[in-house]
């Protein structure tokens, strides 16, 4: 039958799959990835940081030039109280004054928000600075350890590369396409045995014309999960 031989392919798809995946689960590589992730959101962090004081820097010359002018406009007015004519002139004065200690007290209390913040991005500017080094020198530290261990099983991995391209000549090539499809979506087993009168993949029920494929060519594609189906 066409499915013996998609059979002997999937296992040693399957020898290659657990190495594969023993490679990649394996100590060095996991405490790697995890390095890699965190310098990348470091450098991410960084980079907003960056923008953020560029923002809080103008924004802080900003508000010291309005915080200037506000307090010199101050003092000319308090010149014009004592300037002031007659009760109408001295009450618009009053009013402008008050308004303007307003101002002044709302354009400080920005700029104490703007260096404090400006302080906030410095010690976890600085906190991330100290990581970032030693998190670099064990990430290279892994990667090496890594590279090494996948030095070492490529030959097997090889060996095996090569068995399943031999395998795959003797496969229906619409079969093969078919397989690989399944496989792209990280499913395996692709082919599966029959359970009763279910998918033994996904245990859905199969048409009475799906048995009967599975009968009369020795396997059937189930409708649900397309992993193939074939009668032990």
């Amino acid at each position: 039958m066409k499915i013996e031989n998609l059979l002997k392919y999937q296992e040693v798809d399957g020898q290659l799959k657990k190495l594969v995946s023993e490679i990649n689960q394996s100590e060095e590589s996991v405490k790697g990835k995890k390095l890699g992730a965190f310098l990348k959101e470091s450098e991410e962090k960084i980079k907003k940081m960056d923008k953020r004081a560029d923002e809080l820097n103008a924004l802080i010359q900003k508000l010291k030039e309005n915080y200037q002018q506000s307090t010199q406009k101050f003092a000319e007015l308090e010149e014009g109280v004592e300037q002031a004519i007659d009760k109408d002139e001295l009450n618009y004065v009053a009013k402008k004054l008050a308004e303007l200690t307003k101002t002044i007290a709302s354009i400080e209390k920005d700029l104490a928000n703007a260096i404090k913040e400006m302080g906030d991005i410095a010690k976890r500017y600085d906190d991330l600075r100290a990581k970032v080094p030693s998190a670099k020198a064990q990430y290279k530290e892994c990667r090496a350890k890594f590279d090494q261990r996948k030095k070492e099983q490529e030959p097997q991995i090889s060996a095996l590369k090569q068995q399943l391209a031999e395998l795959e000549k003797d496969i229906d090539s619409k079969m093969m396409e078919a397989y690989q499809k399944v496989r792209g979506q990280n499913i395996y087993p692709v082919v599966v045995p029959l359970v009763g009168n279910n998918c033994g993949g996904c245990r859905m029920d199969l048409s009475i014309g799906a048995v009967g494929k599975i009968e009369s060519q020795g396997y059937a594609v189930c409708e649900n999960c397309h992993r193939f189906i074939y009668k032990k």
